[in-house]
């Protein structure tokens, strides 16, 4: 029997994610001798561990690539952000610029009127 405990101390949601194999545990009569077993079977053992091996990386692959994605998308999501708050304030700063310039021409032109 396994038990598994996590524990997490800050309050923003935590995904884990973990893959355990389990195999049977052979007892002593189930263990074949090296005479018993043919080529065969030997091959069949290795491709079966090999096969869980892939599949196992697969499984990991696919669980980092979501991983890599939700992060990828949240940072897009700042950056769009961002960009839009920087493009805004570019457009006030020019514009109180350009109202800045203009009262001051025209009160220059007053003061040379008088």
């Amino acid at each position: 029997m396994y038990k598994f405990c996590f524990h997490n101390p800050h309050s923003a949601p935590e995904t884990v994610s973990f893959h355990i194999h389990i195999g049977h545990i052979p007892t002593e009569h189930d263990l074949a001798k090296d005479e018993h077993l043919d080529p065969i079977n030997v091959k069949i053992a290795e491709l079966r561990e090999a096969l869980e091996s892939v599949t196992a990386e697969q499984k990991y692959l696919k669980a980092r690539d979501t991983r890599h994605r939700h992060t990828n998308e949240s940072t897009r999501k700042r950056v769009i952000g961002y960009t839009v708050g920087e493009y805004i304030l570019l457009t006030l700063v020019s514009a109180l610029q350009v109202i800045y310039i203009r009262q001051l021409f025209s009160k220059s032109v007053a003061y040379n009127r008088v």
